[in-house]
């Protein structure tokens, strides 16, 4: 489907923004009929120490982007 035959919305998306029960921004979760469960990365449980060391890295890369940039 393209744009071009793609009806207009009728209104505005809702966004919703899912919190960690430490306040914290919630990225990752799921939610299945009434059951939802959200996390920020630190309280993921579901990591692996692949994704962890992945995480560290791009963090590492985008502290030396903004330093460079600053």
């Amino acid at each position: 489907m393209s744009d071009v035959d793609r009806t207009t919305l009728q209104r505005a998306p809702k966004l919703v923004a899912r919190k960690c029960h430490c306040g914290d921004w919630a990225g990752f979760g799921f939610c299945k009929g009434e059951n939802e469960d959200w996390w920020c990365w630190k309280h993921y449980p579901y990591k692996t120490s692949a994704r962890l060391e992945a995480a560290l890295e791009a963090a590492e890369l985008a502290e030396a982007l903004a330093a460079k940039v600053a």
